[in-house]
Order: C-alpha cells, then sequence, then structure tokens
C-alpha cells in the first residue's frame, strides 16, 4: 500500500518509537528554572499535537484576513497531479518519455534534483524524485504573469497546500485551497492548465453542466477551510493517543514529504513561535506585519512588533519585553551572550568505535544538543558582519539553490544586502520585510 511492503512499515514504526522516546526522556532546564523535556517543546508533526494545532490556527488565520479584505476573494481547490508516463520513471523506465516534448517538465537544477542527467543515465527516480518534479511545476505556475499581475495590483494571494500518495503505488499529487481575488479566476484557470495539463486534471468536472470547473480546478465550494481540511486530517497521526503508524503516516517519514504548506502571506511560523510567550492571535501578528511596524532577524534572534496603539513586543535572544507607550509592562526571561565559535584542530585516532545515531533535536529549524542538561544550538555561527566575503557568498550560493519553501527569507536577505554593500555581487539593498511578503508571489 502506497508503494510500501510490512517491513517497511515495522521499521518505521521502531524510528518512530525511538524517536519519541529520545524525546521524552531527555530534558533541559529554562532560564527560569523549569524542567522540560524535549517533547514539550517540540513541533514535529510526528510526535507533537501541538504542530496540528499550529496548523489549524494558520487556517483559520488565512481565512480571518481574506473575510476582513475590502477585495472579494474566490476559493479555488486545486489538484496537481503528474502525467501518466512519470509512473514508469520509478521502474527507470523511460519509453514513453520524449526530450523533444516533455524536457521541460524535468527540473534539472540544484534545487529540485539533476533530474534529466537520472534519465540520461537510465536511474529510476524516487518518490521524493516525483514530488521535486510536482514542486518544481507549482513553483513555475506561482511564478508566472498572473500571480505577478496579482502582485502588482497590491493584492496578496495566499493558499493551504497538502500533499496526498496514490494508494496503489505512493506516487505524489498536490491539493491546494488557492485564494485569489475573484476577477482573475479565469486568469488564473489558464495558467493552471499551462502548467498541470495532465488529462486527468482538465476534464470538465461535471458531464452534463458545462460551468467550467474542471477536475483538478473547482470553485463551487461551501466551505473552503472544512473542505481542505478533510484532506489535512487524512495525513496527521493521533499523537495524542499514541496511535501505531498506518501505511500512510509511514509513507510521509519514509520520504520525508511535508504534510502541509501554507502561503508565507503570514507572520513565518519561527516569528510566531518565539512571540507567541507575548501574543498567541496569529491574525493580529499578522496584521502587524501588513499594516504597521515590524522587524525581525532570524540570524540575530531577534523580533521587535509595534500595532498602531503603542503596544511594542520585543524578543531577543531568550529575553521578552512588552512595552505599552515607551512603559515596560512585562518582562521575562533571560538575554543569552553571543558565543564565539572555537576552532577545533582535528585530531588522529588509530581505533574508531560506531557512534550511536541519535534522532536530530530541531527546534525553530536550527540543531541543538544536550550538554550538562542543558539545551545548547549544535552550531554557532559568527554575525554575519564578521563573516568573510568568500564564506557570504558560499552561503549566499546554497540558499539561491535550495527550495524556497525551506530557506529562512530574512537571512537570505540579510546575507545579500551584506554582499550587496560589500559590493561582492550587484544589486539594490532591500528589507528583509519585503523578501517575506514579495520575494515569492504566492508562497
Amino acid at each position: 500500500m502506497y508503494g510500501l511492503k510490512e517491513v517497511d512499515l515495522k521499521q518505521i514504526q521502531k524510528k518512530h518509537e525511538v524517536q519519541r522516546d529520545y524525546l521524552e526522556n531527555h530534558n533541559f532546564t529554562t532560564s527560569s528554572g523549569q524542567v522540560k523535556s524535549l517533547l514539550d517543546v517540540s513541533f514535529s508533526a510526528n510526535h507533537s499535537s501541538r504542530y496540528y494545532s499550529e496548523i489549524i490556527n494558520k487556517i483559520n488565520t488565512i481565512n480571518e484576513i481574506i473575510a476582513s479584505d475590502l477585495v472579494e476573494y474566490q476559493p479555488i481547490f486545486i489538484t496537481a497531479t503528474l502525467d501518466g508516463y512519470f509512473r514508469d520513471f520509478l521502474k527507470g523506465d523511460f519509453k514513453r518519455y520524449h526530450k523533444s516534448k516533455n524536457k521541460s517538465k524535468v527540473p534539472n537544477n540544484d534545487r529540485y534534483g539533476r533530474l534529466k542527467d537520472k534519465i540520461d543515465n537510465n536511474e529510476a527516480f524516487s518518490i521524493k524524485d516525483l514530488y521535486n518534479v510536482l514542486n518544481s511545476h507549482l513553483h513555475g505556475f506561482q511564478k508566472s504573469n498572473i500571480f505577478k499581475k496579482i502582485k502588482k495590483n497590491g493584492h496578496n494571494v495566499h493558499y493551504v497546500r497538502v500533499c496526498e500518495p496514490h494508494k496503489k503505488d505512493g506516487v505524489p499529487h498536490l491539493h491546494l485551497m488557492l485564494y485569489v481575488p475573484r476577477i482573475y479566476l479565469e486568469e488564473t484557470k489558464k495558467f493552471y492548465i499551462k502548467y498541470f495539463p495532465a488529462p486527468q486534471n482538465i476534464k470538465p468536472l461535471n458531464k452534463n453542466i458545462d460551468d467550467g470547473q474542471l477536475k483538478g480546478f473547482q470553485w463551487d465550494i461551501k466551505s473552503a477551510p472544512a473542505y481542505i481540511l478533510k484532506y489535512i486530517f487524512k495525513s496527521f497521526l493521533d499523537v495524542k493517543n499514541e496511535t501505531e503508524l498506518d501505511y500512510l503516516q509511514a509513507w510521509y517519514m519514509q520520504h520525508r514529504i511535508l504534510r502541509v504548506v501554507t502561503s508565507h502571506s503570514l507572520v513565518p511560523t519561527w516569528v510566531y513561535r518565539k512571540i507567541v510567550p507575548l501574543e498567541q492571535d496569529w491574525h493580529y501578528l499578522t496584521d502587524i506585519k501588513n499594516n504597521f511596524i515590524s522587524e525581525w532577524s532570524k540570524e540575530d534572534d531577534y523580533i521587535r512588533l509595534e500595532d498602531e496603539y503603542n503596544r511594542v513586543l520585543e524578543y531577543e535572544k531568550g529575553l521578552y519585553k512588552l512595552f505599552y507607550k515607551d512603559r515596560l509592562i512585562k518582562e521575562f526571561g533571560e538575554k543569552k551572550e553571543d558565543v564565539t565559535p572555537v576552532e577545533v584542530k582535528p585530531t588522529i585516532k588509530l581505533k574508531y568505535k560506531k557512534k550511536i545515531k541519535e534522532p536530530r533535536i530541531i527546534i525553530d529549524g536550527k540543531p541543538f544538543i544536550l550538554e550538562n542538561n542543558k539545551l545548547k544550538p549544535k552550531y554557532v555561527l559568527k554575525p554575519i558582519k564578521y563573516r568573510t566575503n568568500i564564506d557570504l557568498y558560499h552561503t549566499y550560493r546554497k540558499l539561491e539553490n535550495q527550495n524556497i519553501e525551506s530557506i529562512d527569507l530574512n537571512y537570505y536577505a540579510l546575507i545579500k544586502n551584506e554582499l550587496i554593500k560589500r559590493k561582492q555581487i550587484p544589486g539594490e539593498i532591500i528589507s528583509p520585510n519585503e523578501y517575506n511578503s514579495n520575494f515569492n508571489p504566492g508562497i
């Protein structure tokens, strides 16, 4: 089922149990003296119910923002599937692939993989390769002229995306609840057909009624949040009751595929998670981002948000402050001092012992380790202004070649701006906040 065998399910279940046990039984002490387990602070989709609650919060916030906008938005339920010949690629069969006709449909870059090279070398594709092909098609769709036009006219595009496998072989397809201003509905449909021309996508939805809807492009939807939530429900494990994995859950874990992705029209997830001790309303935080004063830097571990009533939420390296009209109302936490990385010279060892591989500890996208019962960053980088030109340039090129959904746009902006200041690359310096809202239309 989903391209997995019973032995695969058992192996994935075992890894899942080992990871959960590690998170539950490793503790650290907070700056306020509280003892917490790694599971307490985890937002893992596989282990924490907090992640599911966060997704519901994001979807509700998107719909609240749309409802409060002066422009009428149209929810569109989009299904994006690959042409049938891509299934053959899992077996290394490329007979139905024609270079001259289909080459534009297969990416060949560092972001999505050197997949044309795989075809040339007769290498079988993986499920993740097919997922990357889908992402490349979606990226092209979201960078197309219709989205540029919507952004140019001062509107936002919102979406919630769910990935789902076909039951028989696990080939992925995407479901999106896409929100665009109603006046752009027909133009958006034309670009959808251009980027997702597979026959199963563009068949008429109703045989007897010619209402313009397609199998993969539907807009006659009564409740958009409920419609997309039914797909999200299927993708989540009941972590609260610690149920065993089924084949569907195992598929996401085996191939390391994200269950849910939302647009960057909201305050970034890492900002929300950091500032949540001061404010849990994602809608309110996004309103500050869009209409008032906001600044943040993941690299410097700093956030400052100020609303129209001079209420200021501030976070800096572990220290939280809440101001009202320049008056400090609340302060808690402890500011962490910068740690200068120490160069460690490699030592020669004659004998090697096999290390036990522990599950990674990831919080807000950063790796951590336990040291003396305290949680510490695994890697400590120098501040950007102290890093060498070549180091910054390599980081910049690496970020340029990564999937846009997997990078921190604020960090990307800070790196790029510093290189422009040093005259290492051409370009204009742009505020990091602009990258979060305008860097990639619809994302």
